[in-house]
């Protein structure tokens, strides 16, 4: 069951690198409003239909004035990412914009473990997390530099500007 899990991850992340591309192609179609009001509207008709079917444990009314803030808190958010998303696809690329991304989940979740943020359960930090994420990082500017450097860099080249930025 576990790998099935790890399959779903995999499969989320697949499908949100493939959104970002349509919602930039799209926006540059329609504009980038149309393209925020049409997302959301469709987002949000199989949402509402799955509600109708398998009701909240509190109700509809009882859902909505309990969780009117994290409802809103999380539009918001939702909001934003698919805004700077969006633009940043269109001019940086869609595997920058993605690798920024997944860098900075992992930077976000693991102080959210760290911490036990939103009553999440506390998963403190190790010298193998750190150095794991340090790794990633590495990777991550790597391929961002590489588009700056082009295709007949040399490793020395591709490494210089990392090592500055550490050093």
């Amino acid at each position: 069951m576990y790998f099935l899990y790890l399959l779903f991850a995999l499969v989320g992340g697949i499908m949100i690198s493939i959104q970002g591309v349509i919602n930039s192609s799209g926006s540059n179609v329609i504009g980038l409003p149309a393209m925020l009001a049409f997302f959301s509207i469709a987002q949000a008709l199989p949402a509402l239909i799955f509600i109708l079917i398998k009701r909240p444990s509190l109700g509809i009314k009882g859902a909505l004035n309990k969780g009117w803030k994290w409802i809103v808190v999380s539009g918001l958010v939702g909001t934003t990412i698919v805004t700077v998303m969006t633009l940043s696809i269109s001019e940086i690329g869609a595997l920058n914009a993605f690798v920024l991304v997944v860098l900075g989940q992992i930077i976000a979740s693991a102080i959210a473990d760290h911490f036990g943020f939103l009553g999440i359960e506390k998963q403190p930090l190790n010298v193998t997390k750190v150095v794991s994420i340090l790794i990633i990082f590495v990777g991550v500017a790597l391929l961002v530099i590489s588009d700056s450097i082009g295709d007949s860099a040399s490793a020395v080249q591709v490494m210089q500007p990392l090592l500055e930025v550490i050093l």
